[in-house]
């Protein structure tokens, strides 16, 4: 190929990903990418790829998916290495979003030389030292109220801000998404990788603004045969001065590419509940099978059975992670009673696994203890890079998911994998466990959702510690913080939510309370895991008010966020979020006063309303209707009588 030909290719891809950002100057540009430069970047030899790419061969398809999606394959290569480089793009125009992902793949018969330095993404924006760049980000899960708390920094010239992952979990302690804001616009960027990522952000002394994302360490060659791949990236651009346009873009993108969905449609966070009952003989099918028939008359939709209290299998919690077969004393005949009595109730069934962490004493302990990595001599991490094991894994935990008829697979990660990664590498194959450990586990979640089509994955790691884009295509988060384990905070529950409400659409967490309870509203998604008092007053009454309410709410909180007041845990202060549908021209409000504040009062902000339309006001268990102008609603003032409240507020256009 003429080398003409691979810089026409080559511009085609930089054109393709090219994001229209500026920053704060007069004179402002878009992406300083050079023409023939993709946006991604690694040493091969001790070469950079930039330096040495003019030798190598570029080929290059392209298929249109449908009337939202273009994708493209690059590929390079060059005769005198089996090093082949492929770039999968898909582009996104009505979103103004793109994905990449990089794969790495020996297909000669030797060695490839090291490769180092892998960033997925590897980019410059361009501007002056005069000009700004603000970077918006969110603490990742730290069992607190600041779990998922709001951050922003600026990035002055000459300064360089690096972000990772503390031991191996994709959100712990940083969420892997960002929000680079300019004066007229700015671009989103989440990183698909469930492990240990790095992103930095450089400002130049000319100041531009390098922006790189990918693999925190790789130092390592590929024997033949073996393909690995990189984070994904997926960049949204957004036009204008509030960088919630970016957040609310990438909410919509990942509620219309990422999630997954059953029979075509979206699945959400489901209402769900549990009993912590067994009979007097120990055995718990009986509590679980009785209770299904009221629960369907509630309208719960999954019967939700954890770690703790049911622990269904041998030894339980955190002793028995290791066997994932049914405890014969609490399930005599498994776990399919239960699952019949779910399903026959009209309800799906999620049980709780741990598969990566192997405790001593449990039967793959025993038995496979070649299927185990160690840190510190200490075997402990189940080998998921490891194609043989991660297939006994697989067929072992797919005898439960068949018998049980399970709709949820809960996978839950409660330890710290990356010095069980790292011990296990030699120097010359750095990254090579890790790699093989995250791309083993989409395997494993995909193996399983092909054999049981519907199958999908409540991602837990000690709450909401694996969150990324990549993560989110299997399953939701619906467990995004352990600190519910210690019974409810509805100050600091409101604030989780609307931390991660800012990027992840669609998560959630337990509910300590039944509609319209304080400690319920404050911990509202789209669906909860309910944990309610049993021996109240007209309990079956207040779950089924509790399900009409969520099912009311839930079509709203796909819409645009909108934080209405500041993101302070203060009980002295009011709190409140909004979620908006433009398609709808509708949205609601929800609005907490605490338990300190002395001001029954506030004037509320609501936002992406016409200010000349006219819109009908609502509120949950009133019959109070108002008709007000959006320029009202704008600065609206509204009640809650008793401290702590709550209030729900809809609104609908009517002209």
């Amino acid at each position: 190929m003429k080398r003409t030909a691979v810089f026409r290719i080559l511009s085609t891809l930089s054109s393709l990903l090219l994001l229209q950002i500026t920053a704060g100057g007069a004179n402002n540009s878009v992406v300083d990418q050079k023409k023939d430069q993709p946006p991604f970047s690694f040493r091969y030899a001790e070469q950079p790829f930039e330096t040495i790419r003019a030798g190598w061969s570029v080929a290059e398809e392209q298929k249109r998916l449908d009337d939202k999606r273009l994708q493209r394959v690059i590929t390079f290569s060059h005769p005198q290495t089996p090093l082949l480089v492929r770039c999968d793009v898909i582009d996104y125009p009505r979103l103004s979003a793109r994905e990449w992902l990089v794969w790495f793949e020996n297909h000669g018969r030797a060695d490839t030389g090291i490769i180092d330095e892998i960033r997925s993404l590897n980019f410059r924006l361009a501007g002056s030292v005069e000009d700004s760049f603000l970077l918006h980000f969110a603490l990742g899960d730290h069992n607190s109220a600041d779990s998922f708390a709001p951050q922003s920094k600026s990035l002055p010239p000459g300064e360089k801000t690096v972000f990772s992952p503390r031991a191996g979990r994709s959100s712990d302690p940083y969420l892997p998404f960002f929000n680079v804001q300019g004066k007229e616009g700015g671009m989103v960027m989440a990183i698909g990788w469930s492990g240990q990522w790095q992103a930095e952000f450089e400002r130049n002394a000319d100041g531009s603004l390098g922006i790189r994302a990918g693999l925190q360490t790789a130092h390592l060659k590929l024997h033949p045969g073996e393909k690995i791949r990189s984070p994904r990236i997926v960049t949204l651009e957004w036009k204008g001065s509030d960088p919630l346009m970016g957040n609310n873009l990438l909410r919509q993108f990942m509620l219309s590419h990422v999630f997954p969905r059953r029979n075509g449609e979206l699945v959400l966070p489901p209402i769900c509940a549990s009993v912590a009952e067994a009979d007097p003989n120990g055995s718990y099918e009986g509590p679980h099978v009785r209770i299904m028939p009221f629960y369907g008359r509630c309208g719960v939709e999954v019967f939700w059975s954890d770690m703790d209290p049911q622990q269904w299998y041998p030894k339980g919690f955190p002793v028995g992670t290791g066997t994932w077969e049914p405890d014969l004393a609490k399930y005599p005949r498994g776990l399919k009673p239960v699952g019949d009595a779910a399903h026959a109730a009209g309800l799906g069934y999620l049980l709780w696994f741990e598969p990566e962490r192997v405790q001593p004493d449990t039967r793959i302990f025993n038995e496979h203890p070649e299927f185990l990595l160690a840190q510190n001599g200490q075997k402990q991490l189940y080998a998921l890079h490891d194609p043989v094991a991660r297939k006994w894994l697989t067929d072992y935990i797919d005898v439960q998911i068949a018998a049980a008829q399970l709709d949820w697979l809960r996978w839950d990660f409660n330890i710290e994998p990356l010095e069980f990664w790292r011990q296990n590498e030699p120097p010359d194959r750095q990254g090579m466990v890790e790699i093989g450990y995250i791309m083993g586990l989409y395997a494993m979640w995909e193996d399983l959702q092909n054999r049981h089509p519907g199958l999908v994955i409540d991602n837990c790691a000690s709450g909401g510690r694996r969150i990324d884009i990549e993560s989110c295509r299997y399953g939701l988060p619906l467990w995004h913080s352990d600190m519910q384990c210690f019974g409810p905070q509805g100050d600091a529950e409101q604030l989780q939510n609307a931390g991660l409400f800012r990027w992840i659409p669609l998560h959630g967490c337990a509910a300590f309370g039944l509609e319209p309870s304080y400690a319920f509203r404050s911990a509202m998604t789209p669906g909860n895991i309910l944990v309610p008092n049993i021996t109240m007053p007209d309990y079956e009454q207040a779950m089924k008010q509790t399900v009409a309410v969520y099912k009311k709410v839930r079509p709203f909180m796909l819409g645009d966020f909108y934080p209405l007041l500041p993101h302070k845990p203060d009980n002295n202060l009011w709190f409140g979020y909004q979620f908006h549908r433009s398609d709808m021209n509708s949205g609601i409000a929800i609005l907490f006063r605490r338990g300190k504040n002395a001001d029954p009062e506030k004037a509320v902000q609501l936002k992406a309303l016409n200010p000349d339309s006219a819109y009908e006001v609502s509120f949950e268990a009133s019959e109070k209707r108002l008709i007000l102008k959006g320029k009202e609603l704008a600065d609206f003032k509204t009640q809650i009588p008793q401290a702590p409240g709550s209030l729900i507020l809809y609104y609908q256009k009517k002209d």
